[in-house]
């Protein structure tokens, strides 16, 4: 019995050994890379898997004066050599550089699951069909350099040992770069992405430069991870810019860019120095985010802002920088306690008084009750912040006075004044006995006014006296001098 089954054990393990020794004969059958220049050249398909392609894979004599074209590989009007045949080399080893530039390939080129393990030149070509990079790998330098990718280009997963070159390129299509890594630098300067860019979970285990980069539609950075500088200077995002979730572990720097639409950081971390300045955001959502040090917005301008849950201890901006605040209030309180502390006293006052605004309009859709009394403190003296509109409110409420006095004949005369007056030498002129002009309604309700408070305007002649109605405005005006006197006070002293 044991015999038996260790007879059965033995002819397993040799069937596994030989399925392996013919997988690995098959995955190491090994190309000429003549060959596949030939095929190219003769315009048939290129299709190879789990080979490896021996020696250099040189293509850039076809876009030189002395093409060797196929009946299928035609220069266009723009000298370009076109290759109509489909390139499908996956899963495969290339051992030598490849050097490919200044030709249109009109048909799929898909290396996915292919390594390269030297020098990868792909430069100055239009790719007119899908590109497919899937889980490739690039032992060397990959230089992509002015490239025009005119369908869809996928490098999700693909690994970039040594630095990669995709400087001044166009993704005409979606350029997909899910989970790429980059363990050298990134360099995608000037790139221009008509499409979506989905650079989701992507990491860049050295610098990258997007600098003066332009994506036209959404960017997708969500999960990335920034090992070393991220520089994004200049960049423009006409459309949503996702960074939620994105790490940051050294500087960021989107100094003087623009985003048109969404600028969405949330959850995001940003372990150094950040920097926004002379930069332009339409809606940014800051919410959750944690700054390791000081996040520079010198000179920014933001539109909508949103910074609920943020440590905004190390947010250095001013408040003039921001149109509209999300309402949440420790973001609101935080920040101005912030700008206080950084000597920014105006910059204080005015987040408050939005604050209390925002409140405001909280407060009319779920307490009406202490709406009524803060819309009071609003309208009078601007919550304290607005010193100037309690003197306005006195000025109007004088000003009501004097003409209830002047029109309803509020206020006599105790006194009859001289039957006559001389007015320019000879002229005579006579006034009528107890009526009182509208200059002098005025004084007396100017100075019923500030009865109550100072005695910096003499006290009401004995000559005008208040009849009827009169008599209650007087115990109005009375009332409300001290209460906008008390009220500008207050202001005053928590703005100078």
């Amino acid at each position: 019995m044991v015999s038996g089954r260790m007879e059965i054990l033995a002819s397993c393990t040799i069937l596994c050994l030989l399925l392996t020794q013919a997988a690995l004969a098959d995955s190491s059958r090994i190309i000429e890379a003549e060959e596949i220049i030939k095929k190219i050249e003769q315009g048939q398909p290129v299709e190879y898997k789990n080979v490896i392609v021996k020696g250099d894979l040189k293509l850039d004599r076809l876009g030189t004066g002395e093409r060797k074209t196929g009946k299928e590989n035609i220069p266009n009007s723009a000298g370009r050599v076109e290759i109509n045949s489909p390139i499908r080399i996956s899963n495969s080893v290339v051992l030598n550089q490849v050097d490919i530039h200044e030709l249109i390939f009109n048909s799929p080129v898909d290396f996915r699951g292919t390594r390269f393990k030297s020098r990868v030149f792909l430069a100055d070509i239009w790719f007119n069909d899908t590109t497919n990079f899937n889980n490739a790998r690039f032992e060397q330098e990959a230089n992509f350099f002015t490239c025009r990718f005119n369908a869809p280009s996928i490098f999700s997963s693909a690994k970039f040992d040594q630095t990669a070159y995709f400087t001044t390129s166009e993704f005409n299509q979606k350029a997909g770069f899910v989970s790429a890594q980059f363990n050298q630098t990134a360099y995608f300067t000037e790139a221009h992405f008509l499409k979506d860019a989905d650079f989701r979970s992507s990491k860049f285990g050295q610098g990258v430069s997007f600098r003066s980069a332009e994506f036209n539609q959404n960017a997708n950075f969500k999960l990335a991870q920034f090992q070393q500088a991220a520089d994004f200077y200049g960049a423009r995002f006409r459309q949503a810019a996702g960074f939620d979730s994105a790490n940051f572990i050294q500087d960021a720097n989107f100094d003087h860019a623009n985003f048109s639409g969404i600028a969405n950081f949330k959850n995001a971390n940003f372990h150094l120095e950040s920097h926004f300045r002379n930069s332009s955001i339409q809606n940014a959502i800051f919410d959750n985010i944690r700054f390791g040090e000081d996040a520079t917005f010198d000179s920014v301008r933001i539109e909508n802002l949103s910074l609920k849950g943020t440590d905004v201890e190390k947010l250095n901006i001013r408040w003039s920088s921001i149109q509209d605040l999300a309402y949440d209030d420790s973001a609101y309180v935080l920040l101005r306690k912030n700008l206080d502390t950084r000597g920014y006293l105006d910059d204080a006052s005015e987040c408050e008084f939005s604050y209390r605004c925002e409140r405001r309009a909280y407060l009319w859709n779920h307490d009406f009750g202490r709406w009524t009394f803060d819309f009071l403190a609003f309208a009078t003296y601007g919550y304290g912040l607005r010193p100037v509109w309690p003197l306005g409110w006195s000025v109007a409420f004088i000003l009501m006075g004097g003409l209830f006095f002047f029109l309803t004949n509020s206020v006599v005369r105790s006194t009859p004044p001289s039957d006559k007056t001389e007015i320019s030498g000879n002229r005579i002129a006579g006034k009528e006995e107890g009526k009182v002009s509208i200059w002098e309604s005025l004084l007396l309700a100017t100075t019923y006014f500030t009865s109550g408070a100072s005695n910096i305007i003499s006290a009401t002649t004995s000559e005008l006296v208040p009849v009827g109605r009169g008599r209650y405005v007087v115990v109005l005006l009375r009332l409300l001098g001290w209460i906008f006197f008390v009220i500008f006070l207050s202001s005053l002293t928590r703005t100078v």
